[in-house]
């Protein structure tokens, strides 16, 4: 078939790459516009940077709804979606012959909505995978035309999750439009559906009132970006990876206890240790790096503000 992809970040690059090596034509991309850096410098989203190299024709509209005739253009018989940041209205939906159909990284109707790796692994699940979806008004909401699964790991971040169904969801749609003469859609079960919205700044601030296993899934599901951040002495940490401790902690939830290789700090359950961290104005490094180079004053506590 002629498609037409719509993408964004490099989740999006590995399926564009995926069908640029298939059977099918990509006919153009489109893709949120350059976002603008300093100095008047622009940065090219993963997708503008892997269809240039491809030759393609890349469209950039600030608001895809309004121009339909410049989407039939490409004469594609359907539209792809991957992450690409527009919602979509009925003009778009049924601007192709086939419609359009998106790539969304968790188990529909588990996690419809903006943030699903991270949601999935903040909420502690073993288990997810990619589907699927015919694209139509509501948010996620399509008929399921294919899933793939894949256990979680242990200690997996956002970051690495993000690379494993990104690479699930482009085999599994090349094998959709492979055989999409043949696909029977499913509708979903709106009754057991939940829903996740963008990460919003305060929920990026650790709350270590929490369970400690509720605290390290958080750190795990914001890792590396935007990443979970505490305020120790009016300074500003992020922590990038945490494991749950097995020492008896005392003191006040969000207490700090640093031995010479090892930070630890208390929870409203249990403790955690603190294994990746990152000081203002520098680098991430493994704990123990930073401790050679790094004091707390004893008793110190973390805050959610400065």
């Amino acid at each position: 078939m002629k498609i037409l992809f719509l993408g964004t970040p490099q989740f999006a690059a590995t399926s564009l790459e995926a069908l640029l090596k298939s059977a099918h034509t990509v006919v153009g991309v489109v893709t949120q516009p350059d976002r603008a850096l300093k100095h008047g410098k622009t940065e090219l989203s993963p997708v503008k940077q892997l269809a240039l190299s491809a030759g393609l024709t890349v469209y950039q509209p600030q608001k895809i709804r309004a121009d339909i005739d410049a989407l039939k253009a490409f004469g594609a018989d359907i539209a792809v979606t991957a992450a690409y940041g527009q919602i979509l209205d009925s003009g778009v939906l049924n601007a192709f012959k086939y419609g359009v159909i998106n790539v969304h990284a968790s188990l529909l109707p588990k996690y419809r909505g903006a943030s699903p790796i991270q949601s999935a692994i903040a909420a502690g699940e073993r288990v997810t995978g990619v589907t699927i979806m015919r694209t139509e008004l509501g948010i996620d909401t399509g008929d399921i035309l294919g899933t793939a699964t894949t256990e979680i790991g242990e200690n997996e971040t956002a970051g690495e999750l993000t690379v494993r169904l990104a690479e699930l969801g482009a085999e599994l749609l090349v094998r959709t439009l492979d055989n999409f003469s043949a696909v029977t859609p499913i509708k979903q079960d709106d009754s057991i559906a939940t829903h996740c919205k963008m990460i919003s700044k305060s929920e990026q601030i650790i709350d270590f009132s929490a369970d400690c296993n509720d605290v390290v899934n958080r750190i795990r599901a914001l890792s590396p970006n935007p990443c979970a951040k505490t305020f120790i002495d009016g300074e500003q940490y992020k922590i990038f990876r945490a494991s749950v401790c097995n020492e008896q902690l005392s003191g006040v939830v969000g207490q700090v206890v640093c031995t010479k290789d090892q930070m630890y700090i208390k929870c409203g359950n249990g403790g955690i240790c603190v294994d990746t961290i990152q000081a203002p104005s520098k680098r991430a490094m493994p704990i123990a790096d930073f401790l050679r180079g790094k004091k707390f004053r004893e008793d110190v506590v973390c805050a959610k503000q400065p």
